[in-house]
């Protein structure tokens, strides 16, 4: 897909070029943008906190749904289409126009940060994530140390924030009322430097 900085597109003209293509764009207000190749190291922890996530769910006999990078996520209020790394959502999903590709109610999201990234997933993105009512708890996982930033939402303006370091610990989901251990996400994970 080509695409110049100045081109505006509708949704559905996003939709449709995302429909057909080979790599992920995000959808801001008319542009379209290209996101970046994640590393092996990327991969692999969106993948395993994904599923640590599903395991403490079924383990727990949950009613969540989890998913993994694929799933969109419609941002109404600022009119975009987000990618996270993982979301869980409670009961079951709301989609946007009844697609299946696209929620709009998420419970829990993911972001796998690298130094590129840090600002974005920590700023601008966790901004626009918690215009989304559903929305009450995010993690943030480090591909470069052993470190997960967690976010819950304790009233609609408050947020808490918890950091974890050490292999060791366990990581609550508190929106779930489940806990992750940190160990299962990074072991035998080689961390960028």
């Amino acid at each position: 897909m080509t695409i110049t900085a100045s081109q505006i597109f509708t949704i559905e003209e996003y939709l449709e070029l995302e429909a057909h293509s080979l790599s992920k764009h995000e959808y801001h207000n008319g542009k379209i943008i290209e996101m970046a190749g994640g590393t092996t190291t990327h991969n692999q922890l969106a993948l395993i906190v994904g599923a640590e996530i599903l395991m403490a769910v079924r383990n727990q006999d949950k009613i969540f749904q989890v998913y993994n990078s694929d799933m969109k996520i419609w941002v109404e209020v600022i009119n975009r289409f987000l990618y996270p790394d993982a979301v869980a959502v409670a009961l079951k999903p709301e989609y946007y126009n009844n697609r299946r590709d696209i929620i709009t109610n998420p419970l829990l999201i993911v972001e796998v940060t690298s130094s590129s990234t840090q600002g974005y997933d920590t700023n601008s993105k966790f901004s626009y994530y918690r215009s989304i009512p559903s929305f009450s708890e995010y993690l943030l996982v480090s591909q470069e140390q052993h470190h997960v930033s967690r976010f819950f939402r304790e009233a609609p303006d408050l947020w808490r924030t918890s950091d974890y370091y050490n292999l060791e610990d366990m990581i609550p989901l508190q929106s779930m009322g489940l806990e992750i251990p940190m160990m299962g996400i990074y072991k035998g994970v080689d961390l960028n430097p």
